[in-house]
């Protein structure tokens, strides 16, 4: 019997988060299609009806399952939104997907490899820097129209982002009591009140 659109999309999302689950436990290097495939409760071949490589896995995760879908899914509509509600809305909505309890679990074990592998180097890189480029493009339109004064909108975007990695880092890896005190709104609505009013019109 023929494969349904539906029935191909359920069995494609059986694999991602069963290589989810595979990468948090055992790290992206050590993971085999056969450890995702037993995960997933079939064979290793029907792996690659989906997926070329363990390569195109992980990329369907950054794709799918990561902040970047955020970023690529944002309308023009929401880009006009001033700072303050659009960043705010964006903020929440990036730390829901990475503090979820899966994609942590991911940025533990893989983040090393990341850091020491230079092969998966531009895996972080790539993902921080589309969304800088992303962010950077937002401050540069907002800057255009008077919204928040002018200044090197790259920069302004590293400048966020690193509130919001040191956050998470604080958070979910080091386990700091002081990061943990705080709820999501709470953090969001800190860093954007430090960060707008540098960027305000004076």
């Amino acid at each position: 019997m023929a494969r349904t659109p539906k029935v191909v999309e359920d069995r494609r999302e059986q694999i991602i988060d069963a290589a989810m689950n595979v990468f948090a436990h055992k790290g992206y290097s050590r993971a085999t299609n056969k450890d995702i495939a037993l995960e997933a409760g079939i064979t290793p071949g029907l792996i690659y009806h989906y997926f070329e490589s363990k390569e195109a896995l992980l990329q369907a995760i950054i794709n799918e399952r990561s902040p970047l879908r955020v970023v690529r899914a944002t309308s023009p509509t929401e880009l006009e939104q001033p700072p303050e509600v659009f960043l705010r809305s964006l903020l929440l909505n990036v730390l829901h997907i990475i503090e979820g309890e899966q994609f942590i679990k991911i940025v533990r074990t893989v983040l090393p490899e990341i850091l020491y592998n230079p092969a998966m180097q531009p895996v972080g890189s790539g993902i921080i820097d589309e969304e800088i480029t992303f962010l950077s493009s937002y401050f540069e339109r907002q800057m255009s129209i008077g919204k928040i004064r002018k200044a090197d909108p790259r920069l302004a975007a590293q400048t966020l982002m690193g509130c919001v990695i040191g956050s998470v880092l604080r958070r979910h890896i080091f386990h700091d009591p002081q990061a943990l005190q705080y709820t999501r709104e709470q953090l969001v609505d800190s860093i954007l009140d430090v960060t707008l009013q540098g960027l305000l019109p004076r």
